[in-house]
């Protein structure tokens, strides 16, 4: 049909579309090539997103939130152990969505428990779950599962209610503060990520200060910090009061500051306690020096753990005695 649409256009200024909803959701059978190191992988557990938030336009590119079948993801993670991968990071625009398109029962807590059963694999890690969807079975679920890391990625955005309105996010003040509370007396110990986008419009300097108060309040072990962008055809880029670029930095750089000291004062709390690591080759500084991540640390995201003494082999999980830290990395050394 291409003559047909350029005959159609031509000498039309009018905007056309010829492509439907995005309705394509790949299975375990398609081709899968491992991107990552041979130790981990992440595992896309749906496509598309169904939150549309104010600022966003991965629904209108992607469509609405698509749920790969339980067993093809069941099937993909027992493929990707057999290779040698140890560690599962799941993954979408929002893991908390899974299931909800589907009508056979299937939840993000099913599927869980059916990856914690595979051989092989030692660490299941869940990224990316909204506020609104984490349930108390969800909860019980990473507290009770040995292989579910103690580890929890929460995109809130925002704190200041007015923001987290104009955002079209489903959350409040309130219900945020009360899950972390809540999480943090259910997990103990439990690493928290949040994003948070700066600049957004109409973003007072009374909504930032209340978003750097919480920052420092809440202590997050894990901090992302966005500024806003403006994306054509999402209704944030018609708002009034854009933010200034100069601004947006300015409160960009602040959190970022108040979260490195944070993070530091976090980390030297840590030193002399155990951390289980998976080991992941030599420091980029020196062939002296062992490198990996604790299961309080994403990959590509998180920081790192320098491991002084011991041997082990790229793949190994190790138990470390934590001597050391700076802003976001730990030093440690193996113990028996």
């Amino acid at each position: 049909r291409i003559a047909e649409i350029l005959a159609e256009k031509s000498g039309s200024d009018v905007q056309l579309h010829y492509v439907g909803d995005p309705d394509f959701i790949y299975d375990e059978t398609l081709p899968r090539l491992n991107s990552s190191p041979a130790w981990y992988s992440y595992l896309k557990i749906g496509e598309g997103c169904s939150n549309c938030c104010s600022y966003c336009i991965i629904p209108q590119l992607r469509g609405a939130y698509r749920s790969r079948p339980l067993e093809a993801l069941v099937a993909e993670a027992e493929m990707l152990a057999g290779r040698g991968v140890k560690e599962i990071n799941v993954i979408s625009q929002d893991i908390t969505r899974y299931g909800s398109d589907m009508s056979d029962g299937t939840t993000l807590e099913k599927l869980v428990r059916r990856l914690a059963a595979i051989d092989g694999i030692k660490w299941i890690r869940l990224l990316y779950a909204y506020p609104d969807g984490i349930t108390d079975s969800l909860i019980e679920l990473i507290r009770d599962e040995p292989k579910v890391c103690k580890y929890l990625d929460i995109p809130i955005q925002h704190i200041s209610d007015p923001v987290l309105k104009a955002m079209k996010r489903r959350s409040s003040e309130q219900q945020i503060r009360d899950l972390i509370a809540k999480l943090r007396s259910e997990i103990p110990g439990i690493a928290l990520r949040t994003s948070l986008i700066v600049g957004f419009p109409g973003e007072t300097l009374e909504d930032f200060t209340k978003l750097t108060h919480f920052v420092e309040q809440t202590q997050f072990d894990r901090l992302g910090v966005f500024c806003y962008s403006k994306e054509e055809g999402t209704p944030a880029a018609e708002m009034a009061e854009q933010i200034t670029e100069r601004v947006k930095r300015e409160r960009y750089r602040k959190l970022m500051r108040s979260q490195a000291r944070l993070s530091f004062r976090h980390n030297r709390t840590l030193i002399g306690t155990t951390e289980q690591v998976i080991v992941e080759g030599y420091s980029e500084e020196t062939e002296l020096l062992l490198k990996g991540r604790s299961s309080r640390q994403a990959p590509d995201i998180d920081g790192q753990v320098y491991i002084t003494s011991g041997t082990a082999d790229i793949g190994d999980i190790v138990t470390l005695k934590i001597t050391d830290s700076s802003d976001y990395d730990l030093i440690g050394e193996m113990v028996e």
